[in-house]
């Protein structure tokens, strides 16, 4: 009796001190933090503040985020920003978005895509500079693609340089803007680049514009549109007003001048045309390529 009452309280003894172990690791053990979250959502989004955003991180925009007047959102570079059907971005105040203009290197990109499976043109509607009237805005060292008008620029000027837009259905539409558009490529587009507006001269300059369907859709005459390599479009060029364009000095993918007309679409294209248009005066054009011409550094891409 005596043998089995010790047993039964060594049993009792090594149980409780197998529980008591057992309580005291989950009470001790060091909690586990969760790291920061690393994709923030902004669902109709109005900026109350100048606001930077964090590089590293994902941001998701579903609706329509704003920048409203005398507003600066700064968009550093390793930032990524995805898109929600239909999003946008409208910037009524200032919009610095990459590599600021100062510094000799752009070392990292800005990647603004779409945030839909299986992504196509149009998915999102891309980024409104709504009438800023503004200089300080830029946008340098980004990728941007699957926008209905990745770059929607109204009666403002800010510098697109050293970026890669491609597969939108336009890249960059130009309304009344003495925007410079310089060290891009320009790639896989419906529209490379739309102009509109008489009174203003948007600066198109060392830019591949390339495999678009229209590499330029030109309203804008005064536009300066030289040193850029329109190759590989099925129209590097298409005038819709009545007034004559000089575009000098570009590569159109070769240098054979009845095969560059081939590719402009002008008063001379009285079949492929639905209105009175002027004529396209190319010449005198570059024999090669512009080797300094579109986006400079390609590694970069790698990944995206």
């Amino acid at each position: 009796m005596k043998i089995r009452y010790l047993k039964n309280c060594l049993l009792i003894c090594y149980l409780s001190l197998v529980i008591g172990l057992g309580c005291t690791t989950q009470e001790t053990s060091n909690p586990v933090t969760p790291e920061e979250s690393s994709e923030i959502v902004l669902e109709s989004y109005q900026l109350a503040g100048d606001e930077a955003w964090e590089p590293e991180k994902t941001y998701i925009v579903r609706g329509t985020l704003v920048v409203p007047q005398e507003i600066t959102l700064n968009i550093p570079p390793g930032t990524a920003v995805k898109f929600g059907r239909d999003a946008r971005i409208t910037v009524r105040g200032v919009l610095k978005l990459g590599t600021p203009l100062d510094q000799d290197q752009v070392t990292q990109l800005v990647h603004l895509t779409s945030d839909n499976i299986g992504p196509a043109p149009g998915d999102w509607n891309g980024i409104l500079f709504d009438h800023t009237h503004g200089l300080e805005s830029f946008v340098r060292g980004a990728v941007i693609e699957h926008a209905t008008v990745a770059l929607d620029i109204k009666t403002t000027s800010p510098t697109v340089a050293e970026c890669t837009l491609r597969l939108n259905k336009t890249a960059i539409a130009l309304d009344g803007s003495d925007a410079r558009i310089q060290h891009n490529d320009i790639l896989d587009n419906h529209i490379g680049i739309s102009t509109i507006g008489r009174q203003t001269r948007p600066k198109i300059e060392k830019n591949n514009i390339a495999k678009n369907e229209t590499g330029i859709f030109c309203e804008n005459v005064q536009s300066i549109i030289r040193n850029n390599n329109l190759n590989a479009n099925i129209f590097a060029l298409r005038l819709n007003v009545k007034f004559d364009l000089r575009v000098t000095d570009n590569w159109w993918g070769n240098s054979d001048a009845t095969e560059i007309a081939n590719v402009i679409i002008d008063a001379a294209d009285q079949a492929l045309i639905t209105k009175q248009v002027g004529t396209v005066y190319y010449e005198p054009f570059a024999d090669t390529p512009f080797v300094d011409a579109g986006f400079p550094y390609p590694t970069l891409l790698t990944g995206l």
